[in-house]
Parts: structure tokens; sequence; C-alpha cells
């Protein structure tokens, strides 16, 4: 199991289980073998092998990455085998390899990995209508070598200052884990959290950026976001470690025609 989302309105606990192809969700106080409240399993979800889910709180409905290049949307209660209300996937849409969701200003966000071309490879943050359904294309992409995407792994969406946090893990070439950072540790070659306009598109680069030595960043994984402190949270897979900035700058509210509202 590789994901989970708490849900504090309903203080649910919710999980994609990859090896059974299915999602839990349990009640937020479940302890030893608790059973799950509901489980959503079986042939007509399209839930394959889920490696990230997102619970949209605002809309009541569950996100699922479907094991199988799509994104699927449920009734946040939904349970059983029943059929999504809702599939994103296919070659219009670019949807190939999802290791990050997110939802937010009635947008839907995906973080997509292309594990071919080495640098050169497609990487993006596609950004979709939250309705959207079938073969869309997204309503944004955000790749290119100026945005410095490469291996992409998760995104949260701030709405109240439309913004896209993302953590790139960057790290293609292998290294030597016993060596001294940050020599071989290149620093342009290590990962980074980027903030992007929830309306950037194209290869546009990162509007804000966290990384470098002195970050203690090496391939960051997850983020989080305390916009109240102004606080990013970072877990990283080489220092196994949880990092905390305190970045002011990067919760500074952008113009209404920046911020997709």
């Amino acid at each position: 199991m590789h994901g989970i989302f708490y849900d504090e309105v309903h203080d649910e606990i919710v999980v994609p289980v990859a090896l059974g192809g299915a999602v839990l969700t349990l009640p937020g106080d479940a302890a030893g073998d608790a059973p799950p409240k509901r489980v959503l399993q079986g042939p007509k979800t399209g839930i394959v092998q889920p490696d990230t889910i997102y619970v949209d709180l605002k809309h009541d409905e569950l996100i699922v990455e479907s094991g199988d290049d799509a994104v699927l949307v449920f009734p946040r209660t939904a349970q059983g085998d029943v059929a999504p209300t809702r599939r994103i996937g296919g070659p219009n849409s670019g949807v190939s390899n999802i290791y990050g969701l997110a939802a937010g200003l009635d947008c839907l966000v995906v973080a997509n990995r292309v594990d071919t071309g080495g640098r050169a490879s497609d990487d993006a943050i596609l950004v979709f209508n939250r309705l959207d359904n079938g073969d869309p294309k997204p309503r944004t992409k955000i790749s290119g070598p100026h945005t410095g995407i490469i291996k992409i792994r998760q995104v949260f969406v701030d709405e109240e200052r439309g913004l896209i946090f993302a953590t790139i893990k960057n790290n293609f070439e292998a290294y030597n884990y016993a060596d001294t950072r940050p020599s071989p540790w290149d620093p342009i070659k290590t990962g980074f959290i980027g903030v992007w306009s929830i309306d950037d598109n194209g290869d546009v680069p990162p509007r804000g950026v966290i990384r470098g030595p002195a970050t203690g960043l090496v391939w960051p994984a997850g983020v989080a976001i305390n916009a109240r402190h102004h606080e990013i949270y970072a877990i990283d897979s080489v220092s196994n470690a949880l990092f905390m900035f305190k970045m002011p700058e990067f919760f500074v509210k952008l113009p209404s025609s920046e911020a997709g509202r």
C-alpha cells in the first residue's frame, strides 16, 4: 500500500490496496483487526491496482487511480462492485502512470509520469475540469524542460491561492548512497518542491522552488501544506525524514485572473 487519505469531516481513513484491487474505508479510531466500514472492489469498479487516492470533501467524491492508466470518480460512500460515476483515460487525456491526485477550484489535478525517455521524458501535471469524463484533452498541461518535472511524485492544491504544489524526485541518475552529500549529489539533479498556478500551461518554470543542499531534500516524495502558518511539509525517500519549511512568500494570493477563478 502506497497511499492514504484522512477525511477529517467524517473521521474516516481511506486506503487504496494495490494487491487486492480495492479501496478500504476505515473508521478514524480503527485499531488492530478492525473491519473496514466500506470496501470498494470488483470488475464493475474498474479498480485494478490502485496506488493513490484523493477524497474531494467539497463535492463528496472519491477519486481513485485505477492502476491501468485511468482516473476513476465515485460517490464518497460507494461500496461493493459498482461502476464509477466518471472515468478519465485514453490517448487524448495523456493519462498514463498516475503518482498523485488532487482536486480544487473545480479542477482535477493528476501527477502523470512517463517512465521512458530519461531526462527528455514527458512527465507532467495534468489539469482537467472536475466533471470531465471519457477521453478528454487536459485543460492545461505543465510539462517540458523549463518546468524541471522529472519523476513527479505528488501534488497538492491550495484552493485559496490557486496554486499547485508538487514534489519532483528528478532521479534518473544512480547515486552511491554511501557518498557524502552534496557531492556527488549534484544539487541541479536532486529533487525539489515546485509551485505553479492552477492556470499555468505548457513549458512553464515553477513560480517557487525549494531545493538544494541546505534544504536536506534529495528525492522528495510527498507534500502537504499548512496555509494558516505558511508552512510546507515534505517527506524524502533518501533522507527518510519529514521536513518543514516556513515559506510565507509562497502563500501570497494571486490576482483573480491567475488563480482559476
